[in-house]
């Protein structure tokens, strides 16, 4: 009743507001906690405004230069040459160079600084200036994901040089090459951006972006109803009150953005390979896309399937509750008078945590739990507020993953073994999984030259993920830009985790 109340006085109060010409008021789901590229896993909108990479990509996620004007990489994928722009300026007007290049490098290298793209930069061997605007990178060994990587933002050293990245004011207050000037953040509200006059790549088509921080997709969709903001991801269930409404328009967007079930390996149960088979086995994705995400996405098996490195083959389960109960048995597991499946006096039983700020992980959380029940499984569903709990330390978590760029950068981190986050802080192997067949195959991925040979690997990757699931996988989404109709530029793109990208070109974005 109180949210009803909630939205009603959201359409009542600025019904008339009026969004100047020049500003853009785009509605974001997360709020990050620092704006500096070290600290960014997907590229996160605030980052992307302020901050540009040595690459970028293009609306059909072809690779192009962007603080790089061009690169030569030897035959042995072992030395890249970049020659640089020179007519890039810091926001603060300090001219950009190959010093800014070799700090940022180094800094996300140096552990001290607790970077989370660390694993995409280890294996630099040495970095040399040949003169102001060209730098040579040689890497230990190949990395063809290195220009992928490349495509996050460069740091300044005239005003890092001395500063503790960690804790710097700069995270706060950040200055970048990109085509908007940060100028104020109000936390857990908005965060104001200032077009940048001397943005190299084209001229900014509108003066000013504010992020508005929005959590719950239904207050986006009634603030872009009365007027509010302009842009918003907003979740499909909602669309049916912008459908026929000519003020809006809507774009359906694909992703590589999956959402899945992750379980905690260090469980008594769970660390059982023929429970997670079983479980994977009980599950029915084709309601879930149907009746939760309304067909805006499709049927999960794997976390390459919106990648070149997907398949054209690849093994899936089918919803066969007879299959997993066979599995449960086949480990000793029996029914009790309940409907549970027991073991030594002890009932097959786990909790699911989801965000409770994540409305669809809530409900997916249900739906799970549901499809448990009905195998035999006994589940609690526990939904807590991002960050009020350790998703590494729980029996299993709703999780979502997904990068449209090179496979290596959401599949090492999130399943090699030496990535777990028991042993690495920097890892994303937050379920403990191990498999030496996993490993092996990720490793020659990420170090071969031969795209035909990833494929391979890859495909030995996903194949060996089906027979010891660390993770039930359900569904990738689809999302719905809705925006102002006075909007012009917006470009659709193969959108990351949360949506991450929709914001792309922004600076080519005006109103009419």
């Amino acid at each position: 009743m109180l949210k009803i109340i909630i939205i009603a006085l959201f359409f009542i109060i600025n019904l008339n507001a009026k969004i100047p010409k020049d500003t853009i008021i785009i509605a974001v789901e997360n709020e990050i906690s620092r704006i500096n590229p070290a600290y960014s896993e997907d590229h996160d909108v605030a980052i992307s405004l302020v901050f540009s990479g040595l690459t970028r990509f293009d609306e059909n996620m072809n690779l192009k230069p962007d603080l790089a004007k061009s690169w030569k990489i030897s035959s042995d994928g072992l030395n890249y040459e970049f020659d640089l722009r020179e007519d890039v300026l810091w926001h603060d007007g300090v001219k950009f160079s190959a010093k800014d290049v070799e700090f940022s490098l180094k800094s996300f290298m140096n552990k001290k600084n607790n970077s989370s793209i660390y694993v995409n930069f280890e294996d630099i061997n040495k970095i040399e200036i040949l003169n102001p605007y060209k730098i040579k990178i040689s890497l230990k060994k190949p990395y063809p994901a290195f220009l992928d990587a490349l495509s996050i933002g460069i740091l300044p050293y005239h005003l890092l040089k001395d500063e503790n990245l960690n804790t710097s004011s700069f995270n706060q207050n950040p200055i970048g090459t990109g085509p908007y000037k940060f100028a104020k953040w109000k936390k857990g509200s908005y965060m104001i951006f200032n077009a940048n006059e001397h943005y190299y790549l084209a001229k900014v088509k509108s003066k000013k972006i504010i992020l508005k921080h929005i959590a719950d997709p239904n207050i986006s969709a009634v603030e872009l109803k009365n007027g509010q903001i302009d842009v918003a991801l907003i979740d499909s269930s909602l669309l049916k009150t912008f459908l026929n409404d000519k003020n809006f328009k809507i774009l359906k967007q694909s992703s590589a953005d999956y959402r899945a079930l992750m379980f905690n390996l260090n469980n008594e149960f769970l660390k059982n390979k023929n429970i997670r088979l079983a479980l994977n086995y009980a599950v029915d994705k084709e309601g879930i896309v149907k009746n939760i995400l309304h067909n805006y996405g499709f049927i999960a098996s794997h976390p390459l399937e919106k990648s070149w490195a997907n398949p054209k083959e690849f093994p899936s389960y089918k919803f066969d509750l007879k299959k997993a109960q066979g599995l449960l048995e086949k480990e000793g597991f029996k029914k009790n008078k309940q409907g549970y499946y027991e073991k030594d006096g002890k009932v097959l039983e786990f909790d699911i945590y989801a965000m409770s700020n994540d409305p669809l992980r809530v409900v997916l959380a249900g739906i799970l739990q549901n499809d448990f029940k009905k195998l035999g499984v006994k589940t609690k569903v526990v939904a807590k507020i991002a960050g009020s709990f350790d998703y590494t330390k729980v029996d299993s978590f709703l999780v979502g993953w997904g990068s449209p760029f090179d496979p290596d950068l959401h599949t090492f981190r999130v399943f090699e073994s030496s990535q777990d986050s028991d042993v690495n802080g920097s890892g994303w192997n937050f379920g403990h999984y191990h498999n030496a067949k996993v490993d092996k195959a990720l490793f020659l991925a990420r170090n071969s030259l031969d795209i035909n040979e990833r494929k391979k690997y890859y495909s030995n990757f996903i194949q060996a993920l089906y027979e010891d699931p660390p993770f039930i996988f359900l569904a990738y989404l689809d999302f719905a830009l809705v925006y102002k109709a006075n909007i012009l530029g917006i470009k659709p793109r193969i959108l990351g985790h949360h949506g991450v990208g929709f914001t792309w070109n922004v600076y080519e974005w005006s109103k009419n």
